[in-house]
């Protein structure tokens, strides 16, 4: 992590990592007047770090509007970042079939294609990330005629097994998307993110819109796909139920800014920051006889074009002092492997699940 000195066994354990995120910033200006002339910016993400290790899932949390989203999509540069850099270890640009670090915001459009085959991701609405116009058959195979990897028999076998493999049959080849359930739809948007055999896939909650039911089954395919296929996942998600349940580290963000990090059961049993205690305790208890104290946060989310000095989420917090109002907290590894960017994490006893 930047904030983090770098030792020896931090460089050991950045040799694991797929993707490092090192200070990532996204802001969008705001214009005005008839000469459209800038006068602020939105800081959508600003000064943004993690990484995520081979073959793991990162959950990203946080309420509607945090960033989150917009952190997936800059990295995959849908969104062209402002600052930062996205550390990947490409196979398709190295040689002698050893990996590159390459930092995907150098990269030129060629090379950025290349790093596309490794990188893919599943959106949030089924519904409008597919073309009504297209089959089945052609969405699916939409990645890989962009790539000329398209090979006509054979690319409609390859798409058959994906089918199969997502839980839906060879006849659905020829059918459009109106014709299927929101599940099913997902399904379509998830085979498609597999055509390609990427190591990284990008999951921008991709069950919000589903029902609950169909939420368990398509949570257990993304997990089943992973250990197929070796994949590593970005989560992102607002209902923590959800990312506890996929997610081996989660990533909680607040207006732009990555609150706290940690393995999901330290995270959710030991959190360090405020504003993840105030998140946990809003998740529902499966015991009823349990009888937790909501915390409610007073206030509304800070306004990521104006946002308040100091630790953002201060005017919110029930433990701020005056150097909390003042001064931003530095975003540091308090435990091992958990990172929080809080002036109080190490006095505060906070409770978790």
């Amino acid at each position: 992590m930047a904030a983090v000195p770098q030792t020896q066994t931090n460089q050991v354990k950045s040799e694991t990592h797929l993707l490092e995120v090192k200070g990532l910033k996204k802001y969008f200006p705001i214009q005005k007047g008839l000469l459209r002339r800038t006068v602020g910016n939105v800081k959508a993400v600003d000064d943004v770090n993690f990484f995520v290790r081979e073959g793991e899932t990162l959950g990203l949390v946080g309420e509607s509007g945090c960033g989150k989203s917009t952190a997936g999509r800059s990295i995959i540069r849908l969104y062209e970042p402002t600052a930062g850099e996205v550390l990947f270890r490409s196979h398709n640009l190295g040689t002698d079939g050893k990996p590159k670090l390459v930092n995907l915001l150098d990269l030129n459009h060629a090379e950025m294609k290349q790093v596309r085959k490794e990188i893919s991701m599943v959106f949030q609405d089924p519904i409008n990330s597919l073309n009504p116009r297209m089959t089945v058959s052609d969405i699916v195979a939409e990645p890989m005629v962009i790539h000329g990897l398209d090979h006509g028999r054979e690319t409609e076998e390859v798409i058959v097994r994906l089918l199969e493999r997502v839980g839906l049959r060879p006849d659905h080849l020829r059918r459009y998307p109106h014709e299927f359930s929101g599940g099913q739809r997902q399904r379509i948007g998830i085979a498609r993110a597999l055509s390609l055999n990427p190591r990284l896939v990008i999951c921008d909650e991709p069950v919000s819109a589903l029902d609950v039911s169909i939420q368990a089954q398509t949570l257990n395919l993304l997990q089943d796909l992973q250990k197929d296929f070796n994949l590593s996942y970005i989560f992102v998600a607002h209902d923590l139920s959800v990312v506890q349940h996929i997610s081996d580290r989660v990533a909680v963000m607040y207006v732009g800014k990555v609150a706290e990090i940690a393995d999901a059961e330290e995270l959710y049993s030991h959190p360090l920051h405020p504003y993840t205690e105030a998140l946990l305790s809003a998740v529902p208890k499966a015991d009823p006889l349990y009888k937790s104290e909501r915390i409610v946060m007073q206030g509304d989310v800070a306004d990521p074009s104006n946002p308040p000095s100091g630790c953002y989420f201060h005017p919110r917090c029930r433990y701020a002092q005056d150097v909390c109002k003042l001064q931003a907290p530095e975003f540091h590894e308090l435990k091992p492997d958990h990172f929080v960017a809080c002036h109080r994490a190490e006095e505060l006893t906070l409770e978790g699940i």
